[in-house]
């Protein structure tokens, strides 16, 4: 490699860099003195580009912000959970359920049971049930919510949670 040649931000960055803005209100000054605030939804650690969510009038408006242009960038709020909530919600399906921490918690519970009477391994790390260390079910806890990198796997559990009983649980 030679001297001239520069090393891209992916690899010398710490991607804990970007999560600081993820979730929180900024506000973007551009290289030519244009201001962009908005709620990061997220940071694409390749381009560098920050994608700004803004409710307007129970619309809702997205702007991109190239790195290159961006000469500062301030956090204006940092309540993340209300923040993430309301973006989340964005991006599921339609018809997706709301639901609230109570019933997420317990269809986890529901789901925990069923497997470990099925004699899998489960631990649960906050609001993620890990399945035999090599699958991880998200809220809300339905087959398609489960990921691994092992597909027989992945297609085992979620067979099985496809065929849990009616009485097990109350979705």
């Amino acid at each position: 490699m030679e001297e001239d040649d520069e090393v891209h931000p992916i690899f010398t960055k710490d991607p804990d860099e970007w999560m600081q803005y993820v979730y929180k209100q900024v506000s973007i000054m551009l290289q030519d003195g244009k201001e962009y605030c908005g709620i990061v939804y997220t940071v694409d650690p390749v381009s560098e580009t920050f994608v700004l969510v803004n409710f307007v009038d129970d619309k809702m408006k997205t702007d991109l912000i190239f790195k290159h242009a961006t000469s500062s960038i301030t956090i204006l709020n940092d309540n993340v959970e209300l923040n993430k909530s309301k973006l989340d919600r964005l991006f599921r399906p339609d018809g997706h359920h709301n639901w609230t921490d109570e019933e997420l918690k317990s269809r986890l519970q529901l789901l925990k049971s069923w497997l470990l009477k099925n004699r899998l391994p489960v631990e649960v790390d906050g609001e993620l049930l890990h399945v035999a260390g090599a699958l991880v079910v998200q809220p809300p806890y339905n087959p398609e919510n489960c990921i691994s990198t092992n597909e027989i796997i992945l297609g085992k559990i979620q067979g099985l949670i496809k065929n849990m009983p009616s009485d097990q649980h109350s979705w």
